[in-house]
Parts: C-alpha cells; sequence; structure tokens
C-alpha cells in the first residue's frame, strides 16, 4: 500500500498556533530538554536503518516451497491525546518508532490545547502536524485516514485523570471492528528509584515527575515496576523492571519497537528445479 502523504485539507483549521509549541519548548528547563533529545538519540541509536520496504526471500528444496516476506511501513498514523495528559516520555516512546519505521503522515489529536510538555515533546521529534478538534470531530479524522488507506495505526494516551474520553473509546471500538492495530498509553506507571536518599534523588524526583506526572515514584521494589532508575552500572535492582536507566536516560520507555508500525505480507509457492531460485551454473572445464 502507499503511505499516506497528504491530510484531510479541514484539519488545517484546527492547527494550534506555532508560537504555542515554540513557547512550550523555550520555557522547558534546559536539563528536561536534553533529556528528551537523549531519548531521541538512542531510540534511533537502538533501531537504525527500519524505514523504508524490506523484504526476505527463501527456498529450500527439502520443504519443497519458495516464499518472500514482504515488510513495509503503516500508511498513517493517528495519536489522540486525551484532556490533560502531559507524559512527554512515554508520548515520544509511542511516537518516535513510527518515525524510525518511516511510516506515512503521524497526525496528532487532540481535544483539548495540548500540555507544555508534549508541544515541547513534538517541537523535539519534528511532529508538526498536531491539531485541536472536538471530540465530534476525531471520527471524522479517523474515517478520512482510513478512506486513504486501510492500513494505518491507532494510538491512544488516556487523559489526566488516567481514563478515555467518549470520542477516544469510539475510536477505540472503530478500530477494533475494523481490525486496525491499536496501542494504548498505560497511566500511573511504577517507577523505582535507588537513588541514596539526598539532593541527587531529590532532583531525580523533580525530572520524573515532569516525564511522567502521573506516575508513582517507589524507593523500595515493588511489583509491577515498569522501569528503575540507577546512579551507576554497578547498582543491583531488586526487580526486574522493562527498562534500567542510568543517569541522563530517565526519558528513556520501554515502548513498541518500530515493528509494531510495519505491514508483511508474504508470497509462497511450490519449489520447482526450474524455479529461479535454484539455477546452478554448469561446472567449468578446460581442454
Amino acid at each position: 500500500m502507499e503511505l499516506c502523504t497528504e491530510l484531510p485539507g479541514w484539519l488545517e483549521a484546527c492547527r494550534p498556533e506555532d508560537a504555542l509549541s515554540a513557547g512550550a519548548y523555550e520555557n522547558a528547563a534546559p536539563e528536561l530538554r536534553a533529556l528528551l533529545k537523549t531519548a531521541l538519540a538512542f531510540a534511533f541509536h537502538r533501531w537504525p536503518g527500519q524505514d523504508g520496504v524490506s523484504a526476505r526471500s527463501s527456498c529450500s528444496l527439502r520443504s519443497g516451497f519458495r516464499h518472500t516476506d514482504t515488510l513495509r511501513p503503516a500508511a498513517w498514523v493517528l495519536a489522540c491525546a486525551g484532556p490533560g495528559y502531559a507524559s512527554p516520555a512515554r508520548f515520544l516512546a509511542c511516537l518516535v518508532p513510527a518515525l524510525a519505521a518511516g511510516t506515512g503522515r503521524i497526525a496528532v489529536v487532540s481535544e483539548q490545547a495540548f500540555s507544555p510538555a508534549l508541544c515541547t515533546a513534538m517541537e523535539l521529534a519534528g511532529l508538526e502536524d498536531s491539531f485541536v478538534l472536538g471530540g465530534d470531530r476525531l471520527a471524522d479524522v479517523y474515517e478520512d485516514l482510513r478512506a486513504v488507506s486501510s492500513d494505518g495505526r491507532l494510538l491512544l494516551f488516556p487523559g489526566a485523570d488516567g481514563t478515555f474520553s467518549p470520542a477516544q473509546k469510539s475510536l477505540l471500538h472503530g478500530a477494533a471492528a475494523d481490525g486496525l492495530p491499536v496501542l494504548r498509553d498505560r497511566p500511573s506507571p511504577r517507577l523505582l528509584s535507588l537513588y541514596a536518599s539526598g539532593p541527587d534523588a531529590e532532583a531525580l524526583a523533580a525530572r520524573l515527575r515532569w516525564l511522567h506526572p502521573d506516575a508513582e515514584l517507589l524507593t523500595e521494589a515493588a511489583a509491577g515496576v515498569r522501569a528503575a532508575y540507577v546512579p551507576d552500572e554497578k547498582t543491583k535492582v531488586p526487580a526486574s523492571p522493562d527498562m534500567i536507566l542510568g543517569p541522563g536516560m530517565e526519558a528513556c520507555w520501554p515502548g513498541p519497537a518500530p515493528d509494531f508500525f510495519r505491514s508483511s505480507a508474504c508470497s509462497a509457492y511450490l519449489f520447482q528445479e526450474t524455479s529461479a531460485c535454484f539455477n546452478p551454473q554448469p561446472a567449468s572445464s578446460s581442454d
């Protein structure tokens, strides 16, 4: 399928003023912006060369089959932020893999003005297509994108209260009926700090409260910890979190891999000796 290169024209009337994002970026503390920049750089370090179409072919005389698996980026991505959603770390963890996969247009929508932290994250990631529109128009965006291609992805971020709005729930039900892959952010993550009490621990807690405003910050091991923060590599982690993060890496998060934003297709055939994948060259001879 072709990538979506144009968004519905009517969305332009819902685009926020550029000055709002620029102002949020300038007002964010430099050390917090640096954390998001590090998370962005790490994501592309972790998943290099993942964009575009790729194919892998295989044939086997023993099994009697030959096939080709083709992976291509999703045609579009619709990310819907709930009212008051404000975790730039989890937001980028979901959206950057889409950038790495080379998807078509990424539309970020919200029923209310985006939080300053999200504006900062979008500014740093180069996510320029953000729109504020009433809940009754969310379904219109979704249907217009599906009219272009059925190969899209839906990302849902709950509101500040940890729940989805009625319009978001409607999108979720529609995507389920259409068989569209959906990714939902999990609110109120449990974060474990293994910094010794003192100024460093207090500074870490302040950074985490900006990166994950809804998080539960722990200083002792507990069930369901998603990420642990350590002052050095020698620190023993008494839990099994999804990520263990050292200083400067606090904005990283265990989001999806770029494969979530790819679709696969397979072509398969019974193997025949005359097929192109088995065409042995005659042995050379000399007189």
